[in-house]
């Protein structure tokens, strides 16, 4: 860093401008996704706590779960970020260096791990539909363990944070936000960036197989669907051998036990009382279309999300293993000083994005989001 600078009366002060002008583009990249995710996920949560608060159910408490970190993201991480970032040389705190850049690595563990166990959650729920799903309380442990798992993996970037040293011209010595140099020439830093990398990779590996499997069993149950339609409905009349008939197929058709018992429940009331048959079995289509829905839905929420999380961790993924590769035999350049800050922070769009997946996926988000809106505009009006 040094060769870089050759005036004899620039101050540290000047130094770090310099060093600041080079990250214009993750200045304003970070500064776009921080005015975007607050409000958005901000949204989310009064939305998901509020109006929707009714919704129920592990999927709904992971996605508020999920919003809640977000905006930490977005109010806590992001900032730090920026603070950084215009203070490459001027970083002074060790203490705040140390518990900044570990809440930044706890909250986006903690984002990846709790879409992981929604993902896992999904996935019992469309490929073992009749075995015993999480309850809520299950749901708030899961919760619970994911943050621990978090914190586990967090305190070494903590204890390895600090000061490090830059020397410069003119006798001056920049300090920067990084990992001390207390630890500079062992391995210790090594190996915790490698098993971090580790880690957000076997996510990544983790949402593919998960997503897969699911889109493997929807597409079988469509199929399955789609040539048994006759056979799989229940005639007003039918009898003993109907129901048996009825009960087999249900078990591939239907995406949750309860959906399963109603249908047996239904089909001994066709049986007992074949007065009723046609209204009960109108009742019972409507509700099971309506759950079959809301399953769907459910599952296409999911799957956008890790999908837009693996989108994001690619370029963080790719800038880390080059990192690891090249070793200092990279040529930086003045358009590698300006990207390469961006690449290594695209995973921060995961915080920001899921609002934008709601809004497309959940018409009755977004027509609460609208709702909202109009409140809080009309409460300022008339303010």
């Amino acid at each position: 860093m040094a060769g870089n600078y050759t005036s004899s009366d620039m101050t540290l002060d000047d130094f770090n401008d310099k060093e600041t002008a080079k990250r214009t583009s993750a200045i304003v990249y970070l500064s776009v996704v921080m005015a975007l995710g607050i409000p958005g996920n901000l949204l989310v949560i009064i939305v998901y706590f509020g109006s929707l608060r009714r919704r129920d159910g592990t999927h709904w408490m992971y996605i508020r779960a999920l919003a809640i970190t977000d905006l930490l993201v977005c109010t806590v991480a992001i900032p730090f970020e920026l603070f950084q970032q215009t203070h490459q040389l001027t970083f002074y705190s060790a203490a705040g260096c140390s518990v900044f850049r570990s809440i930044s690595v706890h909250l986006s563990l903690t984002s990846s791990l709790l879409l992981i166990a929604m993902s896992g959650n999904r996935l019992r729920r469309v490929c073992q539909p009749l075995k015993k799903q999480l309850t809520t309380n299950q749901g708030y442990v899961t919760i619970a363990i994911v943050v621990g798992i978090a914190l586990l993996f967090c305190w070494p970037e903590g204890a390895l944070s600090g000061i490090s040293l830059e020397k410069l011209d003119n006798n001056l010595t920049g300090y920067d936000c990084s990992f001390s140099d207390r630890f500079s020439g062992k391995d210790y830093t090594t190996i915790y960036s490698t098993l971090l990398l580790t880690v957000y990779i076997s996510c990544m590996l983790a949402l593919v197989i998960m997503y897969s499997i699911v889109g493997r069993q929807v597409l079988k149950r469509t199929k399955f669907q789609n040539s048994h339609r006759a056979s799989c409905s229940i005639p007003p009349t039918s009898g003993a051998t109907d129901v048996t008939s009825y009960e087999h197929h249900s078990t591939d058709t239907i995406d949750d036990k309860s959906e399963y018992v109603d249908d047996k429940r239904i089909s001994i009331q066709i049986i007992k009382h074949p007065g009723i048959t046609n209204i009960d079995h109108k009742k019972h289509k409507g509700k099971c279309k309506t759950k079959k829905k809301t399953s769907k839905k459910v599952t296409r929420i999911a799957f956008a999300i890790s999908f837009c999380f693996i989108l994001s961790y690619l370029p963080y993924v790719a800038v880390k293993l080059n990192a690891s590769v090249v070793k200092g035999r990279f040529t930086q350049t003045p358009l590698t000083k300006a990207i390469f800050p961006i690449l290594a922070r695209t995973f921060i769009i995961n915080n920001i994005i899921n609002p934008v997946i709601y809004g497309f996926l959940d018409p009755t988000f977004l027509q609460h989001c609208k709702m909202t809106i109009r409140y809080i505009l009309c409460t300022k009006c008339q303010n």
